[in-house]
């Protein structure tokens, strides 16, 4: 009983053999332990393990917004009336790969200065340059990044920034980090843990706390070509102007029958979703009190062959559904047949 914890996913405890040793032998537990810490210092590559030490609860501080606002992403010029229709938070997500000394999004948000730059996970390269060079040149208010790198740079700009969904941001002392290492001003937390698990979430002092309820579900990016085995495309291999032209989106479904969206954007890179929507209404009655921001994606990533949403409808709605009118849940089942929110359920 004393050794079961060494029989893990690394090694295995096999039968011991006692023989060789006289009847009702008995060994003081002081020895017992003297003899668990040696195989585990052992085990460790002969490095002392490093015990476990319980860490101090956190403070939970006030929120900053005392009614949780909603906000948005979207990614298309087409989308920039929406504005007009909402008081919402407006991000708008910058792409994966941007074209050298491009001055498009510059002047987009220069023109716009209501829509708080969004920067993607990841950035390679000159697309990172490139995207420094939107923080030098706009110098916006705000950001959200799910890129350290810009983190970092945004840090050092004095630019107040927020910890994006992707950097996946799961609990107190994370966010503390964030806050004493890189001036973070708020977080999104992460949508794979669950209700029990956010509870437990205590905010630093002066620190917004976001929660997206309405999002493509994302399974996997690549930056190989998902098309020319799907729809099929006349280019043998992908290529450097790939990345910047190309936007397809499609659906395809396994022998199981279930069903993933393939999506490609100027700019982006391939990905695959899942066929469901993220929709979460549980959130809105089980966290208010914690949340500042509730967030939806209203860009057209991730639908695969589905038809566009009326957005004007959605935002009605989800303000209607944050103003505690039930009847809003019924028209988002609606609006978006095909949801889940299991992961909320279910947690890491």
């Amino acid at each position: 009983k004393r050794f079961r914890s060494f029989n893990n996913a690394t090694f295995d405890l096999a039968p011991m053999n006692f023989d060789n040793f006289d009847a009702n032998l008995t060994v003081p537990f002081k020895e017992l332990t003297e003899l668990k810490n040696q195989v585990a210092f052992l085990l460790n590559g002969s490095r002392d393990v490093v015990k476990h030490v319980d860490v101090p609860a956190l403070p939970q501080h006030p929120k900053i917004e005392e009614t949780p606002k909603l906000s948005l992403l979207i990614a298309n010029l087409k989308d920039l009336h929406l504005a007009d229709v909402t008081d919402a938070d407006i991000y708008f997500k910058i792409p994966e790969s941007l074209k050298k000394n491009c001055p498009k999004h510059i002047k987009l948000l220069q023109e716009n200065p209501r829509l708080i730059p969004w920067f993607p996970a990841v950035l390679i390269g000159k697309d990172y340059l490139e995207s420094v060079k939107i923080l030098e040149q706009v110098k916006p208010k705000r950001i959200v990044t799910n890129n350290t790198g810009i983190a970092y740079k945004a840090f050092e700009m004095g630019i107040e920034w927020v910890a994006g969904p992707f950097l996946n941001t799961t609990n107190s002392h994370a966010l503390l980090t964030l806050q004493e290492e890189l001036n973070c001003a708020g977080a999104f937390i992460s949508n794979e843990i669950n209700r029990g698990q956010i509870r437990n979430i205590t905010r630093p002092k002066n620190f917004k706390m976001f929660y997206s309820i309405y999002h493509p579900i994302l399974m996997m990016t690549s930056r190989q070509c998902f098309f020319q085995q799907t729809v099929g495309c006349k280019k043998p291999a992908i290529e450097d102007g790939c990345m910047l032209k190309c936007e397809k989106a499609t659906t395809i479904t396994n022998v199981k029958g279930i069903s993933f969206a393939v999506d490609k954007q100027k700019g982006g890179y391939p990905s695959i979703y899942n066929d469901e929507q993220f929709l979460n209404f549980d959130a809105v009655n089980d966290f208010s009190h914690l949340f500042d921001e509730f967030f939806i994606d209203l860009t057209n990533i991730g639908a695969g062959s589905k038809k566009e949403q009326d957005k004007v409808e959605l935002i009605k709605h989800f303000e209607a559904l944050l103003a505690g009118d039930e009847t809003s849940k019924v028209a988002l089942n609606n609006l978006v047949p095909v949801a889940t929110n299991a992961q909320y359920t279910q947690g890491l």
